[in-house]
């Protein structure tokens, strides 16, 4: 007992016994250290872990019946506990352990600004440093290489997922108006194999990487040497998997940092659809509100003629992306003809169909008597309508 009333003694010598809500707010304040800081919340609660398990240790005793004494512990109790809320909650609310992989931040969708044609450069923009060593060597270690922990593999998951999502805000940002199936193909052209591949010898990431010497330039000495689709794989793998190194050695600004970066890269890689997005924009409203077949629609369509959009065969392919080209011609069918009176090509139907359209609007000779014939018929039906 001694023990506990030297404890007492102890708590009682710290604890004012003035009002009790004056008590409170001057213990809710954190203490100064000499330096005139803040202790930490740890070590406010190391201060005063006597004073918290002695309470619970009266509270607890057999000794301590329904009396001054036991309501006198309730009351210290309660004062301690408030003074150290605040501490608890800071404590539970701290970020994991340095060796815990910690929450991924979720982008919004606009955290990156539009591509601008003037923006673009030729130059090669730095490479963004991964903050943790031990990330970094992951990023650049072929699973063949070493144990299950220390490889790419994981990382590249995640920069894979990331390069989707960064890919898919700076289109959604820069071609508002552009079909979903389109977007998704500029989308495909920047995070494919191909692409990453060519930025990983860019910056040399291949001569770092801790890969199997069959994927070197050379293959593995008197011995296999991986295809090029091997090849070619292992290297946009590294890339995401360094793209997922920077997101993770930097919880705070990670995200952000790859952004931008991955922004001024890819801008050299979709220069050719920023410009003309930019020279679309540019355009009258009113061409840029109604698409090609509804203007075509518009001038020549009556009963009895019909504008038909047709399937071509077509082999080629784009130069850039390798992806297939779809051809389609527009034909004039009734009053006794059958005519081609357009022809497009693109990486959809739909740009095919709007490109032969175009054509078609532009070929005054082939529409001018089905022009005529619609505003004949137009003043006809104002006379019926009159009558």
């Amino acid at each position: 007992m001694e023990g506990s009333q030297a404890a007492t003694g102890k708590m009682a010598g710290k604890r004012p016994h003035g009002d009790e809500a004056d008590t409170v707010s001057r213990h809710t304040k954190r203490p100064k250290v000499e330096d005139g800081t803040e202790k930490n919340a740890l070590g406010l609660i190391l201060d005063h872990s006597d004073e918290l398990i002695e309470c619970l240790r009266r509270l607890k005793s057999e000794e301590l019946q329904r009396g001054t004494q036991s309501i006198k512990a309730d009351k210290e109790l309660s004062s301690l506990s408030k003074m150290l809320l605040p501490a608890f909650q800071e404590m539970a609310s701290t970020s994991a352990q340095p060796d815990e992989l910690t929450a991924l931040e979720i982008p919004h969708p606009a955290f990156v600004t539009k591509w601008v044609a003037s923006e673009i450069t030729n130059s090669l923009p730095p490479l963004p440093a991964v903050l943790d060593p031990k990330l970094e060597m992951a990023a650049l270690t072929h699973s063949g290489q070493h144990d299950p922990g220390c490889n790419y593999e994981r990382l590249e998951w995640v920069g894979d997922a990331y390069l989707e999502v960064i890919a898919t805000a700076l289109i959604h940002q820069t071609f508002p108006k552009l079909p979903e199936g389109k977007c998704a193909q500029i989308r495909e052209i920047l995070i494919k194999n191909a692409t990453l591949s060519t930025f990983t010898t860019m910056y040399g990431l291949d001569k770092r990487a801790n890969l199997p010497e069959e994927f070197r330039d050379k293959g593995r000495e008197n011995g296999t040497t991986a295809s090029q689709k091997m090849r070619i794989k292992a290297l946009g793998d590294l890339f995401e998997a360094y793209v997922g190194a920077i997101i993770i050695s930097d919880p705070k600004d990670g995200v952000q940092r790859a952004a931008e970066w991955l922004k001024v890269l890819w801008s050299q890689t979709a220069a050719s659809y920023i410009r003309k997005e930019e020279i679309e924009h540019a355009k009258a409203p009113a061409e840029q509100d109604l698409n090609a077949k509804t203007r075509l629609d518009a001038l020549i369509c009556i009963p009895g003629l019909k504008i038909e959009y047709r399937d071509l065969p077509s082999r080629k392919k784009t130069k850039d992306s390798n992806l297939p080209l779809f051809n389609i011609a527009c034909f004039l069918n009734g009053f006794g003809e059958d005519k081609q009176v357009g022809y497009g090509s693109g990486l959809s139907k739909k740009e095919a169909g709007q490109k032969a359209a175009r054509m078609a609007l532009e070929n005054k000779k082939a529409l001018k008597p089905h022009i005529e014939r619609k505003k004949a018929y137009e003043e006809m039906r104002r006379a019926q309508r009159a009558a």
